[in-house]
Order: structure tokens, then sequence, then C-alpha cells
């Protein structure tokens, strides 16, 4: 490739869930979609996310909060977590950008996920290759939208935040990136994703998408 192919951007960091995974919140449980939600997004939770509780005093914790036994709890998330399946489109693109740029760009992973996820999460048939680190909440200590988690990836990797693309499912982590000067694309409709990260790091991701296409 010439040099004059170069990205701009030479980082690119992902979001597993929602972005690389998609997952579903459906289980077969007293538990519904929206309170396995409401349970995601609640104080407990994102503590949980940070490493402050192990599961079993998160689930007891959250049985108290929302009235549900901890072990119907323990189950739902468990046909959740095995209801996660990779984005193998997304997977190949990154693949490929990364053997196009020949060393040149790096590609990171941040996650708000729990330990026990996490450690699940990275048992899955996935090319983790792609990847030059990933970063868990839990093992961070911070999460998402809370700007010490980005400082943490920009001082453990060294990159220069004018230069890294970050693409995520909710704004406001997006948006907190963006004010460390990192470039954000929201996560929401695949093919809009892929017209971002074509302006981000040039024609290759067009060429590299349309490959995969003919694949199918």
């Amino acid at each position: 490739m010439a040099d004059n192919e170069s990205p701009e951007y030479r980082t690119l960091i992902l979001d597993l869930g929602d972005v690389l995974f998609s997952w579903s919140a459906e289980t077969s449980t007293s538990i519904s979609s929206r309170l396995l939600r409401d349970i995601m997004n609640g104080p407990t939770w994102h503590d949980y996310e940070r490493g402050q509780l192990s599961q079993t005093e998160c689930f007891e914790r959250l049985g108290r909060e929302f009235a549900v036994e901890p072990s119907t709890i323990d189950e739902a998330f468990r046909q959740a977590r095995e209801s996660l399946r990779p984005n193998e489109e997304l997977l190949a693109l990154v693949r490929g950008l990364k053997a196009r740029f020949d060393g040149r760009l790096r590609v990171f992973a941040l996650s708000n996920i729990s330990l026990p996820d996490y450690e699940f999460i990275l048992q899955l048939p996935t090319d983790w290759s792609i990847f030059d680190k990933v970063f868990a909440s839990a093992v961070l200590g911070e999460r998402k939208p809370d700007l010490v988690a980005y400082e943490k990836v920009v001082e453990d990797t060294g990159i220069d935040p004018a230069t890294a693309v970050f693409v995520d499912d909710r704004v406001e982590n997006v948006e907190a990136a963006r004010a460390l000067g990192i470039h954000g694309i929201v996560f929401d409709k695949q093919e809009g994703v892929f017209a971002a990260l074509k302006k981000a790091f040039g024609e290759g991701v067009e060429e590299i998408h349309k490959e995969k296409a003919q694949d199918k």
C-alpha cells in the first residue's frame, strides 16, 4: 500500500456488547426483558461492572432491590449470556482493516462488563487476535461514560486521542470519548457505522465490505 493511503486515524476502539456481539434480553424466567435492562442500568449493576461486587453479592443485592430471587436473576443472566452472538460482518471488516494497514492500525476493545461475563465472552469462538488489548471495566475498576475509564485506556496504550476512533452503541459513551478528543461513532445501524468508518479510514473499508459480501 502506498504511504499516502495511511490512515489519519491510527487507533480503533470498539465496544463489545451490542456492537461486536448481539444478545437477547428475552429469557424463560419471570424477569421480563425490560426488567433485565432496568437491572443493568442501575447502580448495583454498575458497581458489579466496576469489579466492586462479586456475582453473589450483586445478585443478592439485586434480589432485595427488585424483589426477585437471586437464583432467578442468576438464571436470567445465564440465558442472556448464552444468547451472545458475534457480529461476524464487523469482525471481518476490522480484521481486513488490520491486514490492509499492515501493523499501522491498533485495535482495542473497551467494554462495561463484569468479570464473570468477561471470562465467559473470552471463551467464545471469536478471533480475539484482532485486538491489541481488551479493556474490561471490571479489570479497569472504572466504566463508561466516566472519563477516567477512557483516560486509563489512553494512558495504558499511549495513544493520541486525536488519532483514535471509538465505536459504541450508547450516545453518552460516545460523547464522553469525544470530550477527550477521540472521534466518536454511535453504533445504531450497521450500514451507517460502515459509512462512518469508511470516512475515517478511507476507501479500503468499502472494498473490504464488498469482498465480504461477495464471500457470502
